[in-house]
């Protein structure tokens, strides 16, 4: 179910430039989890990294020019 969170948190991120400019304000991927679940998204931190939408959301980043929070340190 997380997973479509995920989805869910990235689809509305694409949609809302208020949700974008919280986004852009993220200090890591921790408060990154927190805004979405403010937002009501169910999103854990392995859903980021499991999840293929990591690489649409790591595309979208890249080409909205935005630090991305999703980034994961291997």
């Amino acid at each position: 179910m997380s997973r479509q969170g995920f989805s869910d948190f990235l689809h509305a991120a694409e949609h809302s430039a208020s949700l974008r400019r919280e986004i852009r304000s993220c200090e890591d991927q921790r408060t990154l989890l927190l805004l979405a679940r403010r937002y009501g998204f169910p999103v854990k931190d392995e859903d980021i990294k499991e999840d293929p939408e990591y690489t649409r959301a790591e595309k979208w980043f890249k080409n909205s020019q935005i630090i991305s929070a999703f980034r994961v340190n291997s």
